[in-house]
């Protein structure tokens, strides 16, 4: 039964880094912090969501790729070892969430559903999941595509659709876990923490989801060797429950003309 599936996920993960994030704390704060039975809904019900973005993204790819069927790209890429189709498939789909990842922060209308994610005010794994349903298959969509025309393996899709919730549940962990050097190799806590911090200048960097190097070549990386990410969130007033959270890109506001 799927709901029984979600529960033993969330049993893990949080096995995994609830004790991660007591030991290696960034931040001393709660487990159950403000704003965690909001999220509790959002790993539950983005789950579904996150079905739906898959579903439409590779129906919009099955008729942009069917021009292209039987091409010989496809053979040749699905022909390599995983293990290259996989550094391939992370590449090009973390090219196309961080140009997603921008327009969602320059474009107002876009802003409005990513603002939801970026309310979050004590970072932690489970801040993961707090992100609209628009926000969720708009940047799908530019995940997705790009590796269905290419024709990678399913093998490859698999491993490739683990790696990226490992990786994205770990970014938002509250764990300051320093490894010499792979803060370049590979996004982590204080790469992304950074992108959160309630300062403007600070949400157009940082932008990729799996590669620190995306940013720094197109000049929105940042780290910085001293200081930690503090003060998370945003000036607007988002609601903090999850169906004011929902509609709360559709309302008119205040500072809107």
């Amino acid at each position: 039964m799927l709901i029984l599936e979600l529960l033993k996920g969330l049993l893990i993960l949080g096995l995994i880094f609830i004790p991660l994030e007591q030991l290696f704390y960034l931040h001393r704060q709660r487990i159950f912090r403000l704003g965690w039975l909001t999220d509790l809904t959002y790993f539950f019900i983005g789950h579904f969501v996150g079905k739906v973005g898959l579903s439409l993204s590779l129906g919009i790819a099955t008729i942009l790729v069917s021009p292209f069927l039987h091409l010989k790209w496809q053979d040749i890429i699905s022909a390599q070892p995983i293990l290259f189709q996989l550094i391939e498939a992370i590449v090009i789909a973390d090219l196309g969430y961080y140009f997603a990842h921008r327009l969602l922060h320059t474009v107002p209308e876009l802003w409005k559903f990513h603002a939801v994610h970026h309310s979050i005010e004590s970072i932690d794994w489970l801040a993961t999941v707090r992100v609209h349903p628009v926000d969720q298959i708009f940047t799908k969509f530019f995940q997705v595509i790009p590796l269905a025309i290419l024709g990678f393996s399913a093998e490859t899709w698999g491993i490739y659709a683990l790696f990226s919730a490992i990786i994205a549940f770990y970014i938002h962990a509250n764990i300051r876990l320093k490894i010499a050097g792979l803060k370049w190799v590979i996004a982590t806590p204080q790469f992304h923490h950074w992108h959160h911090i309630q300062e403007y200048k600070m949400e157009t960097r940082n932008l990729a989801a799996q590669l620190p190097l995306i940013d720094w070549l197109f000049g929105t990386l940042y780290f910085s060797q001293s200081k930690i990410p503090n003060s998370y969130g945003i000036k607007q007033s988002i609601p903090r429950g999850y169906l004011g959270q929902l509609i709360y890109p559709f309302r008119r506001h205040d500072n809107e003309s």
